[in-house]
Parts: structure tokens; C-alpha cells; sequence
């Protein structure tokens, strides 16, 4: 019997001019219907943001224990709807989804994306909605890749050109979830293909740049966060920035060991049927969610909150220690839904906290605790997921803090080294790794 032929990811155009201009159409066909699909989902996120925190609100004036109850049981429910739509209808759609797309891009298979766009669509909605901490660029990367996929297939004349079309998609997606088209780019070559090339960069850039245009251009949406003018404080001050990054990789390190533990197969956790696992953490998410609202969801309305100057050090940290375990606790119950945006509001929240410290000890060298929030977000997403050049970038997109990049560089080489040195591996590597039992 012979074996299937390996599908191999071209790095040139196609020798015909005709050909590669063809193809760029493509990506930005790709990037235009990933952009309005991505839109719509955002759109309906808030949405149902919105129906969670008016329910909390109108629940609180039932008689005791009867809100609370009844939101712990909604939660629960959407999030076991969820799981249910993934176990039922697409294994393929669980989680992030990037581990998948980096190893379909990476390796010679072939993808498997049956139902894999309506269950992340609706999947993802249910389950943040619910409040679980995950985030929107989980399903949106697969969706943008089901989208580039599903149309590289119509460019029969060109051999396997549907690889560099689906990265294009997953840029695109990527460029959706946070209005950052630079930072969507850098996010597939970095991570995702871990090399430049020329089909690659040009239609990854071109589906994320359309995607941006629908984004911002047509239904005028502008960057994620609001951040007044943030000091960086002196040039000498950077070994601060340097040893705080440090201290995030660690803490990342961690997080990462925490997330994989509790969705590895061999926990007890997951010998129960999704939908059931789910049930329970939403309702788990739900209580937490009742006593402390803003440690519910991916985290962009707390982000913006502590980038506005939100909350005392107690309370940044305690809201920060409740999202480090409900987190990697989400993450497990098998819905959809992404790493990227928890993380960046994790560090945004202790990076404050470290700020605010930092500050009370030294007005001079830490003029603004804003700019350790900013630095936190880039910080530990590159301790987690081990991008740091995309970190800096999305996080300066989202904000508009330019003036901050060397900080940013600062406490994310911090955060590299000590994750480096701790033998953390890089979450969608170990995510991507053979189930075992």
C-alpha cells in the first residue's frame, strides 16, 4: 500500500506571476472574512459579557443563597453546553486550538476542521461568557485557519499552497482578537512557523492587514486599551524592569506546569465526561465570580481597569492569585477558548501591584506604576508562551505605549532567561505533545 505523499509547506511563490498575485488575493479574501467573522464574535462577547454582569447585578437582590445558586447553575451550564458541542461535534475545536494549527503547519498531515468553525464560534461564546477565564484569540486563530484553509483549497494549480493561506488565516485571527495586524504577523513566523519566508511573511501580512481594515476601517474599532501617558522613569531604572520580568518568568514557569498538569490525561480531573468537568468548573467560576466579579472572563474590562490605576496592591494580588488557579482550572474543562488574553491580564495585574510597590519606595526611579503593568503583560506572556517579540509588540499595539518598549524589552528578556533556565517548555509546544495515558 502506498503511503500518502507529505504535505509540504511551500516557501517560494509559484514561478508564474499570474500565480503569486493570485494567491495575495487569496490572503486577502482570507483576511476580509476573517475579519468579519472575527467581528461579529467580538461583537457578541460583549454581548453576552454584558447579560453575565446584569444578571449578577439583578441576582443580588433574590433572597440569600438563591442568586447565588441560580448564577453558579448558569455558568455551569453554558460552560457543560460547550464541552458538549466540542465532544459531540468537534474534538479538534478543545481549547486554544494553536497547538493544532502549529502542528498541522508545521507538520505533513492533513487537517481535520469538520464543524471546527460553528463549535469555536458558538463553543467559544458560551463558554466565555460564562466567565471562564480564556480567551477570544483561542477561537478566533482556528477560525481564521478553517477560513484560509477552505479557500487555499480552491488554488488546485498550485501545490499545497492551502498551508501558507491557513497560517495567513491564523495571522488574521490573531490580528481580530487584539486589533494587532503587526503583532498577528510576528505571531506566525515567530511562533507558529518559527521561520521568515517569503510566502509565508507576504500572505500572513496581507490576510492580517485586510483583517485590520475591516476591523478598524469599516466598523471603526480602535485599540483594545486606553492608557494615559505612562514615565518609563530613567534609563538606569531598566534593571528593575530586568529583575521583575525575572520574577514573572518564574511565577510563568509555574502557571504553565499548573495548566498542563491539570489538562494532562492522567489527571483525575479529566477521567470525568467533559460536560460533566465543565459543569463543575463553571459553577466553580460562577462563585468565585459571585464574591469577586472582576476574576471572572478573559480579562480586557480588568485590564483596562488596572491600566486606568484600579485597585491597592492587596487587592491587585489577590485578584491576580484567584486567576492564576482559575485559569489552567479553565482551561481543563475542555471548551474552547485561548491562553493569550488571561495571561496578558495577569501580568497586567501584577505588574501593577510590583509598580505600585516599587513606586512607594522609590518616587524617582518609578515615576509611573503603570508602565510595570504595561512591561507585566508582555512579561508574562513571553514566560508562558515563549514569544517575547510578540508580546512587546501585541501589548504595544493594545495600548499605544511606545515609549515604553525598552522596559518592555527589558522585562521580557528577564522573563525568557529565568523560564529558560527553570526548563519551563513553551505552553502550545507541550500542548501540541501526543496524548498520553
Amino acid at each position: 500500500m502506498t503511503e500518502p505523499k507529505p504535505v509540504v509547506m511551500p516557501e517560494e511563490f509559484p514561478e508564474k506571476l499570474r500565480d503569486s498575485l493570485v494567491l495575495i488575493g487569496g490572503a486577502v479574501l482570507v483576511g476580509v472574512l476573517t475579519g468579519l467573522v472575527g467581528v461579529a464574535f467580538l461583537r457578541l462577547l460583549e454581548l453576552g459579557n454584558d447579560w453575565r454582569i446584569e444578571l449578577t447585578a439583578a441576582l443580588r437582590g433574590w433572597p440569600v443563597g438563591t442568586g447565588l445558586t441560580v448564577l453558579a447553575l448558569g455558568t455551569g451550564a453554558c460552560a457543560a453546553v460547550a464541552a458538549w458541542l466540542v465532544k459531540r461535534f468537534s474534538p479538534n475545536a478543545i481549547g486554544s486550538g494553536i497547538p493544532y494549527v502549529e502542528k498541522i503547519l508545521r507538520g505533513p498531515g492533513e487537517p481535520n476542521h469538520a464543524w471546527v468553525l460553528p463549535v469555536k464560534f458558538f463553543g467559544g461564546f458560551l463558554a466565555l461568557s460564562a466567565g471562564l477565564v480564556l480567551g477570544r484569540e483561542g477561537p478566533l486563530v482556528q477560525i481564521g485557519a478553517v477560513i484560509g484553509e477552505r479557500v487555499g483549497r480552491l488554488f488546485k494549480k498550485v501545490e499545497n499552497v492551502w498551508k501558507p493561506l491557513m497560517a495567513a488565516g491564523a495571522g488574521a485571527g490573531v490580528a481580530n482578537a487584539f486589533n494587532a495586524p503587526v503583532g498577528g504577523t510576528l505571531f506566525i513566523l515567530e511562533e507558529v512557523l518559527r521561520k521568515v519566508t517569503p510566502i509565508g511573511f507576504v500572505l500572513v501580512a496581507a490576510a492580517a492587514i485586510s483583517s485590520a481594515f475591516v476591523q478598524r476601517g469599516v466598523f471603526g474599532m480602535g485599540m483594545d486599551f486606553r492608557v494615559a501617558d505612562v514615565a518609563a522613569g530613567p534609563v538606569p531604572n531598566l534593571w528593575i524592569y530586568l529583575v521583575f520580568g525575572m520574577a514573572l518568568g518564574g511565577l510563568g514557569a509555574f502557571y504553565n506546569r499548573l495548566l498542563l498538569g491539570l489538562a494532562s490525561p492522567r489527571n483525575p480531573l479529566q477521567k470525568i465526561s467533559s460536560p460533566i468537568r465543565a459543569f463543575g468548573i463553571g459553577a466553580v467560576v460562577g462563585l468565585v465570580a459571585w464574591f469577586l466579579p472582576n476574576d471572572a472572563g478573559g480579562g480586557d474590562p480588568l485590564t483596562q481597569q488596572v491600566l486606568q490605576g484600579y485597585g491597592s496592591i492587596g487587592l491587585l494580588l489577590t485578584i491576580a492569585l484567584a486567576r492564576f488557579f482559575l485559569g489552567p482550572l479553565s482551561y481543563a474543562a475542555g471548551t474552547p477558548g485561548g491562553l493569550f488574553a488571561p495571561a496578558v491580564a495577569l501580568g497586567a495585574l501584577l505588574g501593577a501591584a510590583a509598580g505600585l510597590g516599587f513606586h512607594e519606595i522609590s518616587p524617582h526611579l518609578v515615576p509611573s506604576p503603570l508602565a510595570f503593568a504595561v512591561a507585566g503583560m508582555a512579561a508574562f506572556f513571553t514566560a508562558s508562551i515563549r514569544a517575547p517579540l510578540t508580546g512587546i509588540v501585541i501589548c504595544l499595539e493594545m495600548t499605544g505605549c511606545f515609549e515604553l518598549f525598552l522596559p518592555m524589552l527589558a522585562a521580557c528578556a528577564g522573563s525568557y532567561l529565568a523560564a529558560t533556565l527553570l526548563r519551563s517548555e513553551p505552553i502550545y509546544d507541550a500542548l501540541a505533545k501526543p496524548v498520553t495515558t
